[in-house]
């Protein structure tokens, strides 16, 4: 029915309300009908009229009483279960009226406010009324006091009032983008300390914005490299394959051509598995075979194989290793990598003709530190924490064979491993510290 479907819309409380007021309407319409049967004789004897005045209240009667009934139905057809009755209930306008008073002493010291507050505004109205009606001392008296309660209160709520419209424009004008102006804190209210929140707020929507940007910048450097250094050795191959298929070329020319596409071949295998390694890394789609493992004789061998890199790169090593093993719960494969990739790393970028330091030692908190340390051949203008991106070189010129996964990789590797890796750039000095628990 119509009138249901309208009745049903409205809260459960007003239904309620709605129902207590056709009730209250039906005893009095039958207070007046009784009343009406009991003293006839204001009639006069007149039957006719007296029926008819009678049957017209006892047919509003009835009316009103079918009105509850109906109601009465409607509303048990409402709540006639468990689940019905509490959601009707929290629904309620009165549920809603509760959970406001509840949200109002989240912070105590805005509800002591509010409620002196208004204390205080209704103590004065009430003051100057009876000040206005009455007279004597007493009068007086109390709008004395009211001037001294009522009056500094209404200062002290137009003074807080004022303050909340200028952090509500202050928040609009954060919401429309405009961040470089921070909320004005007042004082130690509640309210201030709104403020404060929303300075903290700003200051990491700020980072968030300046992250996104840099991710977008990053996005964008990551396809270009990806293209270039996947076109450089793909265009090589097509070059030489064309060659090799001349017929007039010398016996010479072939061993040379099939050399470089051999080469160039390797490179792009290199290239496209480092990439597929740091990608399978980054997803955490990798497992690790931990066991105790030494670090120390660790390093020193995988060092070992590169120092007859370092000496053709004219490369001075310098090690400085600990006398007692020190022992980590480590992927020993994943780890030889890491230190591999960290000495290939120095032997690209290094410059000729200096020092490069490799140390390895236990710190005062009980980890295994690892560092790598040598003096950079490029200008490193770049921050130094993204050179942890893919593809991401110090040589920005790209002149170097690297692929640029190289300390990704190594990001990689310790981030799956709980371990901490962390670059420090001064000047054209290049460190690269590496931290895991010792055991």
């Amino acid at each position: 029915m119509k009138e249901k479907d309208l009745l049903t819309k409205y809260k459960i409380d007003v239904q309620i309300i709605l129902l207590l007021i056709t009730s209250l309407m039906y005893f009095i319409s039958a207070q007046v009908v009784f009343e009406s049967i009991e003293y006839n004789s204001v009639y006069n004897y007149n039957y006719v009229r007296f029926i008819l005045d009678i049957g017209f209240k006892i047919l509003v009667l009835m009316v009103i009483g079918s009105a509850f009934f109906v109601q009465l139905i409607w509303l048990y057809t409402r709540v006639n279960t468990l689940n019905k009755l509490e959601e009707n209930v929290k629904s309620s306008y009165l549920w809603s009226l509760g959970d406001s008073l509840t949200d109002l002493f989240i912070n105590r010291s805005i509800a002591l406010h509010s409620i002196v507050m208004l204390a205080a505004a209704f103590f004065g109205g009430g003051s100057l009324v009876a000040t206005m009606i009455g007279g004597g001392a007493f009068p007086v008296l109390v709008l004395g006091i009211c001037m001294f309660i009522g009056f500094p209160a209404m200062i002290v709520f137009l003074s807080r009032m004022g303050y909340l419209n200028r952090i509500m424009k202050d928040t609009k004008d954060m919401a429309e983008g405009r961040l470089n102006r921070d909320v004005k804190v007042k004082g130690k209210s509640p309210l201030s300390g709104h403020a404060e929140n929303l300075n903290h707020l700003r200051e990491g929507v700020r980072t968030s914005m300046h992250e996104q940007a840099k991710s977008e910048r990053l996005k964008t450097e990551l396809i270009t490299n990806v293209s270039h250094d996947l076109r450089t050795p793909l265009t090589s191959i097509i070059t030489y394959t064309d060659l090799l298929k001349k017929p007039n070329i010398t016996e010479e020319e072939r061993k040379q051509y099939i050399h470089i596409l051999d080469k160039k071949s390797e490179r792009l295998k290199v290239l496209i598995e480092d990439l597929f390694e740091v990608s399978k890394m980054a997803s955490g789609n990798i497992e690790l075979h931990r066991s105790r493992v030494d670090l120390t004789q660790l390093i020193q061998q995988a060092v070992g194989e590169h120092k007859e890199d370092l000496t053709q790169s004219q490369l001075d090593l310098r090690m400085t290793m600990p006398h007692d093993p020190i022992f980590a719960y480590v992927d020993g494969q994943k780890w030889w990598r890491l230190i591999d990739n960290l000495i290939v790393n120095v032997l690209k970028y290094a410059l000729e003709g200096t020092r490069v330091y490799v140390t390895f030692k236990r710190t005062a908190d009980g980890d295994a530190e690892f560092t790598v340390k040598n003096v950079a051949k490029y200008e490193i203008s770049e921050d130094a924490e993204e050179l942890f991106e893919r593809f991401k070189r110090a040589d920005a010129s790209r002149h170097t064979e690297g692929s640029g996964l190289g300390l990704a990789i190594a990001q990689s590797i310790v981030d799956l491993h709980g371990a901490r890796m962390s670059i420090d750039v001064d000047g054209d000095l290049f460190k690269v510290i590496v931290r895991i628990p010792a055991v």
